[in-house]
This record gives C-alpha cells, sequence and structure tokens, in this order.
C-alpha cells in the first residue's frame, strides 16, 4: 500500500479522500492549516497515520511545511486538495498576493518544488478555470485592481493548470488509483 499526504485534508473533499484511502488500506498523512483544525481533522479521520501543520497561504510556512514532510520521509503519491472558493472577499497575505491564488496555485507549486518527488502527484482542478485569465497578469491581485471573487478563483483555478506541465505530471484525477 502507498503512504499518501492530502493537503486541506482537515475536512470536505480531502477528509473524504482520506477517509476512501485508509479504508482501502494506504497510509494517509493528513494536513491541516493550524493545530486546531489538526485536532479536529485527527479525531475525524481516525486511522490516519500523521497529520502535518502549515498555513498555505503564507510562503515561509508553505516551505516549512515542505521540509516538514520530506522528514517524514518520502511519499508515493501527494494529492494537492486544498483550496479556497470564490466566495472569500479580498484578502491579501502576509507576502502581499491575493489569498485565494496563495493557497490554490503558489502553495502547490512550492510544495512540489521543495518536496521529494513523489511516485504521483494529484491537482485538484476546477471547470471555472476556464474563465480564468490565461494570460497569468496579476493572478495575485496585487494591482490594486477592483476585487472580483469569482474571477480570483478562476485565475487561481487556471494557473493551477499549469502546474502538472511545469513539474512533468501526466496523470489527471481521471486515471489516478492507488488499488494496486
Amino acid at each position: 500500500m502507498a503512504r499518501i499526504f492530502i493537503t486541506g485534508s482537515s475536512d470536505g473533499i480531502g477528509q473524504a479522500i482520506a477517509r476512501t484511502l485508509i479504508a482501502q488500506g494506504h497510509q494517509v498523512t493528513l494536513h491541516a492549516r493550524n493545530s486546531s483544525r489538526a485536532a479536529s481533522a485527527t479525531s475525524a479521520v481516525p486511522g490516519a497515520s500523521g497529520i502535518l501543520i502549515g498555513d498555505l497561504s503564507s510562503i515561509a510556512q508553505t516551505k516549512a511545511l515542505a521540509s516538514s514532510a520530506n522528514k517524514t520521509g518520502p511519499f508515493d503519491c501527494v494529492i494537492h486538495n486544498a483550496g479556497i472558493g470564490y466566495g472569500e472577499g479580498k484578502k491579501m497575505t502576509e507576502d502581499g498576493i491575493a489569498h485565494v491564488f496563495a493557497v490554490n496555485a503558489l502553495a502547490p507549486y512550492i510544495l512540489t518544488a521543495l518536496m521529494e518527488r513523489p511516485k504521483r502527484l494529484v491537482y485538484l482542478g476546477s471547470g471555472l478555470h476556464t474563465g480564468g485569465d490565461k494570460s497569468l497578469r496579476d493572478v495575485g491581485w496585487s494591482s490594486g485592481r477592483r476585487w472580483d471573487g469569482g474571477q480570483a478563483y478562476s485565475d487561481s483555478k487556471s494557473a493551477s493548470l499549469f502546474l502538472p506541465y511545469i513539474f512533468g505530471v501526466n496523470d489527471s484525477l481521471t486515471d489516478f488509483s492507488m488499488s494496486s
């Protein structure tokens, strides 16, 4: 069975994926943005092999998370699930970029670049990427333009589509299988 790390697994889709993979016998390491969410996730997902903490909206914490993940040993698979939806108002990170972009696109890039390369990388996307600005101009929403949460979300998901190509990943969710 595989060792799997799932970002954003303290609730929602990530938690559901974690439960399913644990039930199949995989060793799953969870992720939460803070200790409170980590405690909740640990209770909600019995059988998880561990949990790593790091706020993906912070470049420094994302780098520290990659370091912590590397210290646990190599993973067979990393599932980049963490994400911020389009309903959030404009929120800038400590690094001066839009929160939605930091979590949805920049954090998976940083983690993939800094973590020991797993056998498989999975990036969860959204059909709303089709409305994103493919030029990648101001994806961090730092130029002062008028905030549009839906557009920011679409931009972040459009930008995240480039990650598999940047890292040479040919897998997609449709052919993802950890059954063997």
